[in-house]
């Protein structure tokens, strides 16, 4: 009988495996919910948030860790979880050291692992770093792909996987979505509100300096606007940020962290959003809300062909000249999200109950 984990250790990634847990709850499936803990606070906030507590919290979590010993630690831990479980199937969500652990184990241990959101990439290995190595290596482990997309099915044809290990399936994070809209009843509008959020690895230093330097010139010069910035638990994010904006306009506010329910409100209420972050991304068009993307490249170049995203980067007169070209139009500019309507968990809870 199949006993399936489904191990997720971060924040993004709880969101996107959560469609799953209810469908697998809703089916009765045989399954434990692992925490690596590779987030701690904000994620055991979010699975409060959503009532849920699961099986193992192996709290891998340490600041002294270096990248290879988190990584370590991960596949030490669901190790010994199996040593327990004798769970039989993994399924993990992403591109995280935790995905690529889990991935890990299921080859080593000869356990089929099936992976979400497979196939995304971009041409840099070091860009995003380190996700673009751990989904190109977690690619390699994997039994079943479900690509979010069409391209990212493609991506993984050039790869040289076989197509019958393909599944186009949507985005789970576009079921979370409408689940938290449907529950919450958000309205969505447009008010004189942008938001911007800045973490990634590659943008700490002179590039997150540039894209603070543009925000402080945008909120002077439109003082009708206001810009709420959500800063990230990384100190050396934030406090470069804080440094920066130290004598910044009135129209510039700090937010601390929002729960995902109070983040969705916020953004169904923005114009306009200036992020670096993935999965905002595919949430911004089931919002109609148009995104400018602080990075060079972007794995989910669907969000530009359908023309709710625009590349940035971190020059500072991109920022700005996009910006305003953007901020004042009306229209709504997308009917369909390219990552999916809301049914992925579904698709894939089929695909491997088949399997």
């Amino acid at each position: 009988m199949k006993k399936t984990a489904i191990i997720y250790g971060t924040r993004p990634e709880f969101l996107k495996v959560f469609p799953i847990i209810l469908e697998a709850q809703k089916r009765k499936l045989n399954f434990i919910a692992i925490n690596t803990g590779q987030h701690s606070n904000l994620l055991t906030d979010l699975e409060n948030l959503f009532e849920f507590k699961p099986n193992y919290n192996l709290n891998v979590q340490n600041t002294k860790y270096s990248n290879s010993e988190l990584l370590a630690q991960i596949i030490t831990r669901i190790s010994n979880v199996l040593k327990k479980e004798n769970f039989t199937h993994i399924i993990a969500q992403g591109d995280t050291l935790s995905v690529l652990g889990a991935s890990i184990t299921g080859f080593l241990e000869k356990l089929p692992f099936y992976h979400i959101e497979a196939g995304l990439r971009t041409t840099n290995i070091n860009e995003p770093f380190p996700e673009e190595f751990n989904r190109r290596s977690t690619t390699i482990a994997t039994k079943l792909h479900f690509a979010p997309t069409l391209r990212s099915k493609n991506n993984l044809l050039k790869e040289g996987i076989n197509e019958n290990d393909i599944y186009v399936t949507g985005n789970t994070i576009i079921d979370m979505l409408s689940h938290v809209i449907e529950r919450e009843n958000i309205e969505i509008k447009k008010n004189n509100l942008v938001i911007i959020t800045a973490h990634r690895r590659e943008n700490i230093g002179q590039n997150l300096e540039n894209i603070g330097i543009a925000i402080k010139d945008l909120a002077t010069e439109n003082k009708n606007i206001t810009f709420k910035w959500i800063l990230h638990p990384n100190p050396n994010v934030r406090n470069q940020i804080k440094c920066i904006l130290k004598d910044h306009p009135n129209n510039i506010e700090f937010l601390e962290p929002l729960n995902y329910i109070d983040n969705l409100k916020l953004m169904a209420n923005a114009n306009l959003i200036i992020t670096d972050s993935g999965g905002i991304q595919e949430e911004a068009p089931s919002l109609n809300k148009k995104v400018l993307i602080l990075r060079d490249e972007t794995e989910r170049p669907e969000v530009i062909e359908c023309n709710c995203g625009i590349l940035v980067g971190s020059n500072i007169d991109k920022i700005k000249n996009t910006f305003n070209n953007e901020i004042n139009k009306q229209s709504d500019f997308l009917a369909i999200n390219p990552f999916g309507n809301g049914d992925a968990a579904k698709k894939i809870l089929s695909i491997i109950e088949n399997d």
